[in-house]
């Protein structure tokens, strides 16, 4: 047999629960909260790591959850600032077409300018006047023509004016 201590006990022994509890004492336990245990090696370890593996699973999940909730607002967010800067610069270059614009109509309100477009886009000529056009491309040395065209205030019909620049244009000489 084992030698007893001073208390009458082997010392591996637990000591056995008094049999007298006193409430006094019971209540401070629980306010004590539950009394830590120590691991036992083995099996029962195995256990705990699965716990501590589910609270993992669970810390995964609700990290998952919570970046699905903001992944979609964000792609939004992202997506409608493209749009906005994509709309800016729409803006800008509105607003520079719009300025050309407003400069070519403040050009066409001075009658010099309207005069002058008209000379060199409609070759439109004042009464009494002559035009002159030039046969030829440009850069090369021209010759001067003695034949030009009237205009129609010097009389005769539209077709003898066209007939008389297609013979013009038959009588100029080649370029080589």
């Amino acid at each position: 047999m084992a030698p007893k201590g001073a208390a009458g006990r082997a010392p591996g022994d637990r000591r056995s629960a008094p049999s007298r509890i006193q409430p006094s004492r019971i209540k401070r336990s629980r306010a004590a909260g539950p009394t830590r245990r120590e691991p036992t090696p083995g099996p029962d370890r195995s256990g705990r790591q699965t716990t501590f593996t589910a609270r993992a699973a669970v810390l995964v999940i609700a990290v998952a959850c919570v970046m699905v909730a903001v992944a979609v607002p964000l792609k939004i967010w992202l997506g409608q600032r493209h749009d906005i800067a994509s709309l800016t610069a729409a803006t800008d270059q509105t607003r520079q077409r719009l300025a050309a614009l407003n400069a070519e109509h403040k050009r066409w309100q001075d009658p010099g300018y309207v005069e002058a477009q008209a000379r060199q886009r409609l070759h439109l000529v004042l009464p009494g006047q002559k035009s002159y056009i030039v046969l030829g491309k440009a850069g090369q040395g021209r010759r001067a023509s003695s034949t030009h065209l009237r205009t129609s205030s010097a009389g005769g019909s539209w077709y003898s004016t066209l007939w008389a620049s297609v013979q013009a244009a038959g009588n100029a000489a080649p370029s080589k």
